[in-house]
């Protein structure tokens, strides 16, 4: 028995030494594959993956760097899709658009970061951005917009006015996903106001807009989002296959069609794009929305959902929408040839 016992012993030892140099190994591996970040380090203080590592931090982001002949934002996003490494931002107020510009696999994590841009996700001479992830928490005091791009995951985003801190010196322009985009997921998304009555909010529709004739955006996921104030409409959306989980709004049309150009795929000669609505959905096929919460009571708009033209073959469903603090004065528009099936609940 104690032979036994001592065998056993030694081959549990061997293995776990077995174990240990199999794993030493693994990481002398990994360390050998690690990108060479070396033309882009400005401070070897910080660990690979670090922003502060190639000079950037919320007051320097938008200096030039040194040896690569383009500021030091656009070095950073360079390297993440150059190399594949997950690059973390530290926190504070960057006085800068985010524009990420046909690219591919990039991977951000941003620490309490404002904007005080627009953050962009762009195609360039018709090369779309694909395999975008944007993590943790994120601020614009200009807005969000995409256009002609795929694989796009967010987590939190919260689009704020303040026109100190916006760099065009206006109030927010809201989310906008535009033209040719698809397979986009943001976990959180909060619009705090939107602004009118200026010549730069002349494309500002909604606080979320999904649009864009004739290549309606596809396979848009929002789990939440919450609209506190818009001076406009609150949500437009067209396309195919998008879901919107939980949706609040707080306060819609509070502004002024003043500057407004028409909308997309909207009847613009009859003046619809200037009837504000809470929630507007149009051509809109296969979408869902699980749970809408929309409060009239310091709202002015004309309608408080309007469920225009779709496909009966194709219908939007939504489980339930509840109104808040019902104003007569604010009413439910329906097309003839709307597909839009809902449950609407009215609490006074």
């Amino acid at each position: 028995m104690k032979k036994y016992i001592l065998i056993t012993f030694i081959v549990a030892l061997f293995s776990c030494k077995t174990d240990k140099k199999t794993d030493s190994i693994a990481k002398e591996a990994e360390k050998e594959t690690v990108f060479d970040d070396s033309k882009y380090v400005l401070d070897d203080s910080y660990e690979i993956g670090d922003a502060r590592r190639y000079g950037v931090t919320a007051e320097t982001a938008i200096k030039g760097h040194p040896t690569l002949g383009v500021n030091r934002m656009t070095a950073v996003l360079d390297l993440a899709e150059e190399s594949g490494l997950e690059i973390s931002f530290p926190s504070g107020y960057y006085k800068m658009n985010l524009t990420i510009k046909e690219r591919k696999n990039v991977k951000l994590n941003f620490k309490d970061a404002e904007f005080g841009g627009m953050i962009q996700i762009i195609e360039h001479d018709s090369i779309e951005s694909k395999g975008i992830v944007l993590k943790g928490d994120l601020v614009t005091y200009a807005g969000l917009f995409i256009r002609k791009s795929s694989g796009i995951n967010i987590d939190n985003i919260v689009i704020k006015s303040d026109v100190e801190k916006n760099i065009y010196g206006i109030r927010s322009k809201g989310c906008h996903i535009y033209a040719g985009s698809s397979n986009i997921t943001i976990n959180y998304l909060e619009v705090q106001d939107v602004g009118s009555g200026n010549e730069k909010h002349k494309y500002t529709h909604a606080a979320i807009a999904i649009d864009g004739w004739n290549n309606n955006p596809t396979d848009i996921t929002i789990n939440k989002a919450h609209i506190k104030s818009t001076d406009r409409h609150g949500v437009y959306i067209t396309g195919t296959d998008n879901y919107i989980k939980e949706l609040t709004i707080d306060k819609f049309g509070v502004g002024t069609s003043k500057f407004m150009d028409g909308m997309q795929d909207a009847d613009n000669a009859k003046g619809e794009h200037k009837e504000f609505t809470a929630l507007w959905i149009n051509k809109c096929y296969d979408c869902a929305f699980d749970k809408i919460t929309i409060n009239e009571k310091d709202s002015k708009g004309k309608y408080t959902v309007f469920f225009d033209a779709g496909d009966k073959e194709r219908p939007t469903l939504i489980d339930e929408i509840v109104i808040l603090n019902d104003n007569p004065s604010i009413e439910i528009k329906r097309d003839p040839n709307t597909a839009v099936e809902a449950t609407i609940s009215v609490k006074k």
